[in-house]
């Protein structure tokens, strides 16, 4: 019996059968030829900035920078101490000659010298010694009342004085500036007639007072008793 085809496929056709298994990978193509080259693409953004470093080995030295901008002054720093003197400059030109100055004054003149004539003592109390008999006052600076010796002009005076004690008693006297004693004096009767004389240089300014002053209990014979003094040189 003979079917037209199709008919028996049809009828007598069965189940799908179960796949088969994966075949294996084929081998590689073969390489394909190179494309053309893709434009430049956009900037990306800023990454984030990286942990720091460590400090890498030291570089050698570069070259010398262009010199910067002058800085701000600075404070003025302590007083050095002083160097040692230079050398003595040239000597300098002559100037010219001054005008003709005046006439000098003539030097001032002080000079005293005066004695006592009269016995003194013994004082009870420290006593200025007072000189009644004056030899010379020139500038008029020795008070003949007091016997002090009253300075009108700045300057360095000398002074003498000279005591001479009684026969039984001691002469004890100081050479006094405004109450100061300053030289001493003793004239000691053991010997007869004690004698004692002491002279001061000294700078005296206008109203200071000289005088001589004799001790409690000592004594004065006569005019062998001085005193004298004189200006050496104004200020």
């Amino acid at each position: 019996m003979y079917y037209k085809k199709g008919e028996y496929d049809a009828c007598c056709r069965g189940l799908p059968g179960v796949p088969g298994a994966s075949g294996g990978p084929g081998s590689n193509g073969l390489n394909g030829m190179n494309g053309e080259k893709g434009q430049k693409g956009d900037k990306g953004d800023v990454g984030p900035i990286g942990s720091q470093g460590s400090t890498g080995p030291e570089g050698s030295k570069g070259d010398k920078g262009r010199r910067g901008k002058k800085g701000v002054k600075g404070d003025d720093g302590p007083v050095g101490i002083v160097g040692v003197p230079g050398p003595r400059g040239p000597l300098g030109p002559k100037g010219i000659k001054g005008q003709k100055g005046q006439a000098a004054l003539p030097p001032t003149r002080v000079a005293f010298s005066a004695c006592r004539t009269k016995a003194l003592g013994p004082v009870t109390e420290d006593t200025t010694i007072t000189f009644d008999k004056v030899l010379i006052n020139q500038g008029e600076n020795f008070d003949v009342y007091t016997s002090h010796f009253v300075a009108k002009i700045n300057g360095t005076y000398l002074f003498i004085a000279h005591v001479l004690s009684s026969t039984d008693n001691d002469a004890y006297a100081w050479l006094t500036i405004n109450n100061r004693p300053l030289v001493p004096m003793h004239g000691d009767h053991r010997s007869g007639y004690g004698t004692g004389s002491n002279t001061i240089i000294y700078h005296l300014v206008q109203e200071d007072h000289v005088w001589v002053q004799l001790m409690k209990n000592s004594s004065l014979l006569n005019d062998f008793s001085t005193f004298s003094g004189y200006l050496i040189y104004g200020d």
